[in-house]
């Protein structure tokens, strides 16, 4: 009798303390709420500086150092090197067949050779004459006579070494050799062509000295001056040059001005094709976002500014000049507040967001991987 007691106090022990905790369990979830899910969003600063309008044009990346390598002497070409071969400064591009210059080269060597001999004899006979001459066993004519020998035989030499000098640059002239160090890129002649002196032979580029060419208009040029930088857009992304040169005489018939712009690095080729932006008017202080915050809706522009509360608010703006990675907006903006510049497509007005920010920096790479 006693156990059946105990058995039921058990029971109900148990079924008391489950139903406890099933009551309890949803007051506890009722205070803890619902977990918030905040949307990620990554931030930036409006930024107060001096940009100018700016256009982009086209233009053409080149070698500052491309000649065409002309013959100095008419003949027969022997060898020309092959397009594509990298040459240094100094070595054969071209050879012309000097085989009768050879020639004479090694008879006029012959005769600067027998010319020295012949001086060395008549020295050595004016000096014998001289002592001679102290013993009275010499007359003053015979003595005059060695010396004139000698006078003349001196003449010869130098014009046989003379002539030796001219046939040795003259054979130097038929090898065709770099101005500067560069690469083959075309053969205007092929081995075994009869050419004539100033017939150009081949194309040498140097491809590690490059620059961009561009033309602008009249209206450019009073804002762009040598050593300004200014932005390059290229396949592989934006990069930035130097003015090198403005040529301030135009064309007559496109009215434009050449512009050369130095670059730098090895990954840029001759011939390709990029877009600068050139200044159209005066720097002036405007306020800037980067072009990524700019969200653009049928209903018009508008950017999203993070509060102190980590909540968006929607900012309605236009846009004006752009340079680069930023453009300037005019709304309720002022420098320093907090942009939304990836992730704004998705918000909504008074949304709570979670914020990270990216740097300037950042913000260039990421335009110049859009460019």
């Amino acid at each position: 009798m006693r156990n059946k007691k105990s058995n039921k106090t058990i029971l109900l022990s148990i079924l008391c303390a489950f139903w406890c905790g099933v009551l309890v369990q949803p007051v506890i979830a009722a205070e803890k709420g619902p977990r918030k899910h905040l949307t990620p969003v990554v931030i930036s600063e409006a930024h107060s500086q001096f940009i100018s309008p700016t256009i982009s044009v086209p233009g053409t990346v080149v070698s500052k150092q491309q000649s065409e390598l002309p013959a100095e002497v008419a003949g027969r070409l022997t060898w020309v090197a092959d397009v594509g071969v990298r040459v240094k400064k100094g070595q054969a591009v071209a050879r012309l067949d000097s085989k009768l210059f050879r020639l004479k080269l090694a008879e006029n060597k012959a005769t600067l050779k027998r010319e020295k001999t012949k001086l060395v004899y008549l020295e050595k006979e004016l000096e014998r004459q001289k002592q001679l001459s102290k013993s009275d066993f010499s007359s003053k004519t015979e003595q005059e006579k060695v010396r004139l020998d000698y006078d003349v035989a001196l003449s010869e030499l130098a014009v046989a070494a003379a002539k030796v000098e001219v046939d040795e640059e003259m054979l130097r002239q038929y090898e065709i050799r770099a101005p500067f160090s560069g690469v083959v890129i075309a053969r205007q002649k092929r081995e075994g062509e009869w050419i004539g002196s100033g017939d150009s032979v081949v194309t040498l580029s140097n491809p590690n000295q490059l620059e961009v060419i561009t033309r602008v208009s009249e209206i450019s040029v009073p804002f762009v001056h040598v050593k300004d930088r200014l932005r390059v857009v290229r396949s592989s992304g934006a990069t930035s040059g130097d003015i090198r040169a403005i040529v301030r005489i135009g064309d007559s018939q496109s009215h434009l001005y050449d512009m050369r712009i130095d670059v730098a690095g090895k990954d840029w080729m001759a011939g390709q094709v990029v877009r600068v932006e050139v200044p159209t008017g005066e720097a002036r202080e405007v306020l800037t976002v980067p072009r990524d915050a700019l969200v653009m809706r049928s209903s018009g522009t508008s950017i999203f500014r993070i509060n102190d509360e980590n909540k968006a608010e929607k900012i309605s703006v236009s846009t004006g000049i752009a340079s680069g990675e930023y453009i300037q907006v005019i709304g309720n903006l002022s420098a320093g507040d907090r942009i939304v510049v990836r992730g704004g497509e998705r918000l909504r007005p008074g949304q709570e967001v979670k914020t990270s920010e990216v740097k300037a920096s950042e913000v260039k790479a990421s335009m110049d991987e859009r460019s």
